[in-house]
């Protein structure tokens, strides 16, 4: 039986308090395939109040003059009833964009606008949830696109890995325990920390006061352990782990995992996934080479390389055509076993970023073709795209505003 495995070849430091300071590198043989500006999250004319224009009248216009205007444009005045003596009034009229057009045009008026609506802009509190420790949050300007979506609790990022450490503080509010085809229970814990530092990456508790911040905050995780305290596993393990979380209807499966070794049993279970209406993500591999890898070259799945914090291609990471897009993949911050965080490096580090991108379309009730083609339409193009990868780097607020 063929084994799909992953090795770590640098120490892991364990961290249960700040500042985070452990370091580590994956670099696997068997692991799975310039900044644009953030889109803004509201359309040219933004988002206002319907029906209601917010207008300013020049200094020393009489009242009687300031009501003849606004009778002009058969508007009608919205009783101000706050403490506050504002300069401005608000007008309820029939066509915003007519009237607005109107009163900037006549000389009594300073200015006239719609009465926009504002939301507030999400920034969560999580201890590492900053540029110095997870900088592929604000590379791939996943902070704009909070203020837009934020996954959703009614559905899940299938982590079909080493399991997840269910318990972790950062984790075990939103851990689905799934199955482990390793020991044939339904007890996925990890016993090695790979699958649990995916998983913080993807979907860790976010705006907790502690810990890091998940890529898609309100997403579920569903623990599916196919790989032994090594991070070796089976192939028939992984094809009935990928099988069994497209049954559950998991939205989004992540394979940080894989080999060179192109199987029907294996892509068979991608293509079950994706009929089953589930995004495959999958690791391009570590060996820093353009053959492919599976099951990251398969069609149905987005592969991801790994790039660093300057959005240079990692010297590990596989390439080519058959590579989708790449995303952070080099010393990336996040959760561990026994509630401890730490760094790791590879393209399994890579791939949650884009299971937690694609957990956020998922949010926004669209289908898979369709965060398929939001995921990659929208990367910023970056030094290597077009070669190392396809698309380039994922930008989470392009794709969400897509």
């Amino acid at each position: 039986m063929k084994k799909i495995f992953w090795n770590a070849v640098a120490s892991l430091f364990i961290l249960t308090a700040f500042p985070l300071v452990g370091e580590a590198e994956e670099n696997s043989n068997a692991h799975i395939k310039d900044k644009q500006q953030p889109v803004q999250s509201t359309d040219e004319a933004g988002e206002y109040v319907k029906g209601e224009v917010v207008v300013k009248f020049k200094e020393n216009v009489a009242k009687g003059k300031q009501k003849n205007v606004v009778k002009g444009v058969k508007a009608e005045v919205v009783k101000d009833e706050d403490i506050v003596k504002s300069p401005i009034k608000v007008l309820k009229v029939g066509n915003v964009e007519a009237v607005v057009k109107a009163l900037n045009n006549n000389p009594n008026v300073e200015y006239a606008e719609p009465n926009y609506k504002l939301n507030a802009t999400w920034t969560p509190n999580d201890t590492y949830a900053n540029t110095s420790y997870q900088y592929g949050l604000f590379t791939t300007y996943t902070d704009y696109a909070w203020d837009i979506a934020r996954g959703s609790s009614s559905q899940e990022i299938a982590v079909i890995d080493t399991g997840v450490d269910y318990n972790h503080e950062d984790l075990n509010d939103k851990t689905i325990l799934g199955y482990d085809f390793v020991q044939n229970d339904y007890d996925p814990m990890d016993r090695n920390g790979h699958g649990t530092h995916v998983a913080g990456t993807a979907a860790a508790e976010t705006n907790n006061g502690i810990g890091i911040a998940g890529m898609a905050p309100e997403t579920n995780i569903l623990a599916v352990r196919v790989l032994d305290p090594r991070g070796s596993g089976s192939l028939a393990d992984i094809v009935d782990g990928i099988r069994y979380a497209a049954d559950y209807g998991a939205e989004v499966i992540n394979l940080s995992l894989g080999c060179n070794c192109d199987t029907q049993a294996l892509e068979d279970a991608v293509n079950y996934a994706w009929n089953k209406g589930a995004v495959v993500i999958a690791a391009a591999g570590n060996d820093g080479v353009s053959t492919t890898f599976e099951p990251a070259s398969y069609e149905n799945v987005i592969s991801v390389a790994a790039v660093d914090s300057n959005n240079r291609l990692a010297s590990f990471s596989n390439y080519g055509s058959w590579v989708d897009v790449a995303a952070p993949g080099v010393d990336i911050a996040s959760t561990i076993q026994r509630n401890g965080y730490a760094y790791m490096s590879g393209t399994s580090m890579a791939s949650p970023h884009v299971a937690g991108l694609a957990g956020l379309l998922a949010g926004q009730n669209r289908n898979n073709a369709e965060i398929r083609a939001a995921i990659e339409n929208t990367a910023s193009s970056i030094s290597g795209t077009g070669y190392y990868f396809e698309h380039g780097l994922i930008n989470s607020n392009a794709a969400v505003s897509y």
